[in-house]
């Protein structure tokens, strides 16, 4: 772990990143709808071996007089500069989509497949979980039987027949987090992260904003760095406002943003894939031989 000295410039560029995530725009997208398919899952290879780099949370009078001028001003407003861009501007700052799908790739969500061979939907919509443990029990509850589906968030996420559940336990950590660290006003799937720290991949060299979408697992990572005043770094952010971003600009530190998901949910994908696999082709091969 390299603990390098904390710039407050890089920490307010990231406030101010993850601030303009929350402006109200997370709808206007124009990828084309992915087919639905029953595919073994193939996860992306995720880094997780990396240098933990931190800085110290930005607090201080210069942090007071912006959230004045906000008050003042209003909430489209951060520092006393407008978080949105006038009507009809667009920004340079994005990220391709390309590589957005590429980071969507990493985290793992659960369909029901029906006995008939299609996949379980309400009102027209197919639900993906992100937690296994969920899904399962709503797998339990198909009348007729139905078995879970293993795929990645990049295939569904943009698909407009597709609902996104997000974990209960998420829900719950959110609601822990004071209002002064919620960058959100509305959570509709939590992330969460900590003001200053970024990764450094040891075989890479790639930094990266690491954001988790369970907040104790972001602890787990975190507390061998921070120690106890860990917990009381944790924002709050939420994926399509993120994602919004980064897609439409101005993508800012978001640009480096990378997404952990439960490691619950990387076992069983990595679970069926191997099970799809050996289905298909006996001993041929699994996930993890294909990794290796």
């Amino acid at each position: 772990t390299s603990l390098p000295t904390p710039t407050t410039r890089w920490r307010s560029m990231l406030r101010l990143a993850l601030a303009l995530a929350a402006l109200p725009h997370a709808s206007a997208f124009a990828l084309p709808a992915h087919t639905h398919s029953s595919s073994p899952v193939a996860l992306a290879p995720a880094a997780r071996s990396c240098v933990v780099r931190v800085g110290r949370a930005l607090m201080g009078r210069a942090e007071k007089r912006m959230a004045k001028k906000r008050s003042r001003k209003g909430p489209q407003y951060q520092g006393g500069r407008p978080l949105r861009a006038p009507s009809g501007a667009k920004s340079n700052d994005v990220v391709p989509r390309s590589v957005v799908l590429g980071r969507l790739k990493e985290v793992p969500v659960f369909g029901l497949m029906s006995a008939a061979g299609g996949l379980v939907q309400q009102d027209g919509e197919v639900t993906y979980y992100l937690s296994p443990r969920e899904a399962e029990k709503a797998r339990a509850a198909v009348a007729g039987g139905a078995r879970l589906v293993a795929k990645t968030l990049d295939e569904v996420y943009f698909d407009q027949t597709a609902r996104l559940k997000p974990a209960d336990s998420a829900l719950r950590e959110a609601k822990t987090i004071p209002q002064e660290r919620a960058l959100v006003q509305r959570c509709s799937t939590p992330l969460f992260c900590i003001d200053g720290m970024q990764t450094t991949a040891t075989e890479s060299g790639a930094t990266s904003l690491p954001i988790f979408f369970s907040k104790a697992e972001l602890l787990d990572f975190a507390t061998p760095v921070y120690g106890a005043r860990a917990e009381d770094q944790v924002l709050l952010t939420d994926l399509p406002v993120v994602v919004s971003n980064m897609v439409q600009g101005p993508a800012g530190l978001l640009r480096d943003a990378r997404f952990f998901p439960e490691a619950k949910a990387v076992e069983e994908a990595a679970r069926q894939g191997a099970s799809e696999r050996q289905d298909l082709f006996g001993t041929a091969g699994t996930l993890e031989a294909e990794r290796e």
